[in-house]
C-alpha cells in the first residue's frame, strides 16, 4: 500500500521547515559565515537524508530504479502491490481481455492466503517480484533483518510455485542504505514508480482514471494496487472500476506496455 496523501504532506512540510529554518538561519547577519556554511552542509545533510528514506524514487547515487529506460516507442509499465487477493483473478481477465502483461510485487504471507492466484500470475505470464512476506516497513531494520525479509519472501513464493523475479519494491517505498546493501547482496533491483494515484484510498473511478492518464509520460511506471497490505480481504473495487478505462486511454494515446524485468 502506498503512502497516503497525508504523509506526502507531512513529508513536504518537514524538507519545507527545514529549508525555511537554514534560510532564516543564514540572514541572520550576527551568525559568522563559517557558522553558515556547516549550518548549511548540516542541513543538506538533513535533508538528503530524510530525502532518500521517505521518497521512493529518490535516490542520488541512481540505485533506485523509478521509470523504464529509454526506448524507440512510447512505453509505460502496469504494477501492482499488495496482492494477491481474492481480486487478483478480476485484475488477471482485464489484462487479459486488453492483451496486456503487468509486474505484480506480491506479498509472500498474502500468497499463502491465495496460493491460486499466485499460481494464475505465472499460468497468464505475468512478472511476480518480491514486496515482503508482510507489509511491515523495514527501512528502520539492519541489514541482516531485511536479507531475512527478502530471503524468506523468495524461499515462499518460490514454494508456493512461483520463483520471483529479482525486483524488489519495499512496503511504501520506503528504504535504507542496509535495506539497499540487503537487495544488492541477494541480487535484487529496488523498483519505486513514476506514478502513484493512491487507488487504496478508494475514491471514485472517475479521479483514478485522470490520475493515472492525465499528463502520462513516456516511461511512466504506473503503481496500482490488488491488495491493502495485509488485510485479508481489501476492497479494490474503485481500481477494478477504472482498470479497463486507463488501459484503453493508454493504448490509444500511443503507450505500449512492458513488465519491468523484460523493460
Amino acid at each position: 500500500m502506498g503512502a497516503t496523501r497525508a504523509s506526502w504532506v507531512k513529508r513536504v512540510l518537514a524538507l519545507l521547515a527545514i529549508g525555511a529554518g537554514v534560510a532564516l538561519v543564514l540572514a541572520l547577519p550576527a551568525v559568522a559565515v563559517p557558522a553558515k556554511i556547516a549550518i548549511l552542509g548540516a542541513a543538506a545533510l538533513g535533508g538528503g537524508a530524510i530525502a532518500f528514506r521517505e521518497i521512493p524514487a529518490f535516490d542520488p547515487l541512481g540505485r533506485v530504479c523509478w521509470r523504464l529506460p529509454q526506448r524507440p516507442e512510447r512505453a509505460c509499465a502496469i504494477t501492482f502491490d499488495d496482492g494477491p487477493s481474492a481480486g487478483t483473478a478480476r485484475v488477471v481477465e482485464i489484462l487479459r481481455r486488453h492483451q496486456i502483461k503487468a509486474t505484480f510485487f506480491v506479498l509472500a504471507a498474502n500468497a499463502r492466503r491465495h496460493p491460486d492466484m499466485l499460481r494464475l500470475l505465472v499460468d497468464e505470464g505475468h512478472t511476480v517480484a518480491i514486496h515482503g512476506v508482510t507489509h511491515r516497513k523495514i527501512h528502520r531494520d539492519s541489514q541482516a533483518a531485511v536479507e531475512r525479509e527478502l530471503s524468506s519472501a523468495i524461499g515462499e513464493l518460490s514454494a508456493l510455485g512461483a520463483e520471483p523475479a529479482r525486483l524488489y519494491r519495499p512496503p511504501h517505498g520506503l528504504k535504507s542504505a542496509a535495506a539497499l546493501a540487503a537487495a544488492r547482496k541477494l541480487g535484487c533491483q529496488l523498483w519505486a514508480w513514476s506514478r502513484g494515484i493512491w487507488d487504496t484510498d478508494r475514491p471514485d473511478p472517475d479521479v483514478l482514471v485522470s490520475r493515472a492518464t492525465r499528463f502520462a509520460r513516456a516511461r511512466m511506471v504506473l503503481l496500482l494496487h490488488d491488495g491493502r497490505g495485509d488485510e485479508e480481504r481489501p476492497d479494490i473495487e474503485p481500481m477494478l472500476a477504472a482498470l479497463p478505462r486507463v488501459l484503453e486511454r493508454l493504448r490509444a494515446a500511443g503507450f505500449s506496455f512492458l513488465t519491468l524485468d523484460r523493460a
